[in-house]
């Protein structure tokens, strides 16, 4: 499965939405359509279907391994309109605008971006944790992050995803990092190289690199790293996981 673009078709309330998540760049795009008299009516009639079924994909987001922003959404009794924050942060790609003409109207299509950090992630790391930050040891050359080797392995992506033990126990979760960073960068990056450019702004040139066990949850997003790996992780520099230096290497 190709786990930088996962694109879903969606039903609710009788429409069908397809939309793009690429979680290497931690956006969503989604399309909207609608006829008018002439093209201007149909773009603009275009852009609100495409909000309008942004707000509904949005809901659908998977945050962890049994939950996704719908079930959030209820629990913290959101109410997601045009007029919220994140939603105002959507784009519209005029390179994407597309007309067809029947007999009397023109129909018209377009796509809109958003990204899936900054106000959007906010709903999902709701409030700043207190982290104690260890000083950094001394060391030849200290580690910059931290990158959890997935490949081969069947992984969901997901807003925030947990480094685990097979028995359970918690090497790396949202409890333990600083709500500024996880709603810039998110809780963790989704890499498909170690030393490319993009990659190195998140876990920087020396990052310790664990191989997975495995992945577990109701949907598989959460890593497993048990024995040497687990001490590892649990012998990092704190700094490095509070402020969401972590990425998971997909295939």
């Amino acid at each position: 499965m190709n786990t930088r673009f996962l694109s879903l078709l969606i039903i609710t309330v009788g429409f069908l939405i397809s939309q793009e998540i690429d979680w290497i760049n931690k956006t969503i795009t989604v399309e909207g359509s609608a006829y008018g008299k002439n093209k201007l009516l149909a773009k603009r009639g275009a852009k609100t279907d495409a909000r309008r079924n942004l707000i509904e994909a949005l809901k659908e987001i998977r945050v962890d391994s049994r939950t996704i922003m719908r079930d959030l959404e209820v629990e913290k009794d959101l109410v997601v309109t045009e007029s919220s924050g994140y939603i105002k942060q959507a784009w519209f790609d005029n390179n994407s605008v597309e007309y067809e003409r029947d007999d009397k109207k023109w129909m018209c299509t377009i796509a809109v971006t958003m990204p899936l950090v900054g106000e959007y992630s906010k709903t999902v790391f709701s409030s700043e944790k207190t982290v104690k930050v260890s000083k950094e040891k001394a060391a030849a050359k200290p580690y910059t992050g931290l990158v959890v080797d997935l490949r081969g392995k069947k992984v969901v992506p997901a807003m925030a995803p947990k480094i685990v033990t097979k028995f359970g126990g918690v090497l790396y979760d949202m409890s333990g990092v600083s709500r500024r960073y996880a709603t810039e960068m998110g809780l963790v990056g989704y890499i498909k190289k170690v030393d490319n450019p993009q990659s190195m702004i998140r876990i920087g040139d020396n990052p310790l690199v664990i191989k997975a066990n495995g992945t577990t949850g109701e949907a598989p997003t959460d890593a497993v790293v048990d024995g040497d790996g687990a001490e590892l992780i649990s012998s990092l520099n704190q700094k490095i996981l509070n402020e969401c230096k972590v990425a998971f290497l997909i295939d």
